[in-house]
């Protein structure tokens, strides 16, 4: 069987070079280059001929020189608070799998919650060129807004409705997912609520859902929640001065804003012999783990794939060149009830 021959270096640098791959694929090399900078442009036969030589040659492009050429770097980023709570992961899945398709590949970066953080990603994204850009939150600081508008690239703002989006928006009202819960907990009877958020004052998702959980008690009439606003790391340990605290405020319907503080919230109270939903209901936000705790969580459930995947497509329609007039789009969510409640 002959064999093909061996790859023929650029000079100087010892590198593959895409007629390298033609060659192998057996196309042109602007067929190469079509397919580097936007797959769905060439023929399924094509891509795969192409793909396997990429990987029979080793070939790497070079992207900084691409992007240099065309004043596009193929990059999007993606700012989100952290991986580690898995409703933060699904939008960057989401945003990958819009993007992918049409040649984009995602750099995500993580805040810890931190403003400053953000700041200092928003500045290094930004320099290292990337085309569009998707951030967890509703508002930025001034200087982001000052590096943002010079750089004159699509931004999508996650999980929040400004009235005013710096560019685009896609989310979900958080203030009316505290207001559902409170409502739901007072049809169910339960007068002495509480509300767990978080400190840290850039999780403006969970302050929204702590101020429309007590807009709504107050609107129903009954006593003012109890706000209780731990620090993160939420570990299971953790929730004992929580419960000692609802204990002594006499709760009988907790609300945590997010996943994990309501599924430790409830593995705490089961090991102290409470029991759930007769001594203390309790509500928070969907995840797989709220599903297989005994008793399952009552919970809102937030589309948190698909606010990745739009805030995709409506990246790629300004990198198109299109006007995009909806700037803002409500996701929605959806009540689940269970046994916790």
């Amino acid at each position: 069987m002959a064999r093909s021959p061996a790859p023929r270096r650029s000079r100087g640098t010892g590198r593959v070079r895409i007629e390298d791959v033609a060659r192998e694929a057996g196309v042109s090399a602007q067929t190469v280059s079509r397919f580097l900078r936007a797959p769905a442009q060439v023929g399924p036969e094509a891509s795969a001929r192409i793909e396997a030589a990429v990987r029979a040659v080793g070939y790497v492009p070079n992207l900084v020189a691409g992007s240099l050429a065309s004043n596009r770097s193929r990059i999007v980023a993606i700012i989100v608070p952290t991986l580690a709570n898995p409703v933060h992961a699904q939008p960057v899945q989401g945003l990958g799998d819009a993007l992918r398709p049409q040649g984009y590949q995602v750099l995500v970066g993580t805040t810890d919650f931190q403003a400053e953080t953000e700041e200092a990603l928003i500045r290094a994204f930004i320099g290292r060129r990337v085309d569009g850009l998707a951030v967890t939150g509703g508002s930025f600081a001034e200087p982001s807004r000052q590096v943002l508008a010079a750089a004159g690239i699509p931004v999508v703002q996650l999980w929040e409705l400004p009235e005013d989006p710096f560019d685009m928006t896609v989310g979900l009202s958080n203030d009316a997912i505290g207001a559902r819960m409170a409502a739901h907990f007072a049809e169910r009877g339960y007068s002495r609520l509480a509300v767990i958020g978080h400190a840290e004052a850039s999780d403006t998702r969970s302050a929204g859902r702590v101020t429309g959980f007590c807009a709504e008690a107050a609107r129903l009439g009954l006593p003012e929640p109890l706000v209780l606003l731990p620090e993160r790391p939420m570990l299971i340990r953790d929730a004992a001065p929580l419960l000692d605290r609802l204990a002594e405020a006499h709760v009988d319907a907790v609300f945590c804003t997010s996943s994990q503080l309501s599924v430790v919230l409830l593995l705490n109270a089961r090991s102290r012999g409470l029991a759930v939903p007769g001594d203390l209901a309790i509500g928070g936000i969907d995840s797989d783990f709220a599903t297989v705790v005994e008793p399952a969580i009552t919970a809102i459930r937030v589309p948190a794939y698909d606010v990745g995947l739009q805030a995709g497509h409506l990246l790629l329609r300004r990198l198109a060149g299109e006007t995009v007039p909806e700037r803002r789009i409500d996701t929605g969510f959806t009540f689940i009830q269970r046994g916790s409640t």
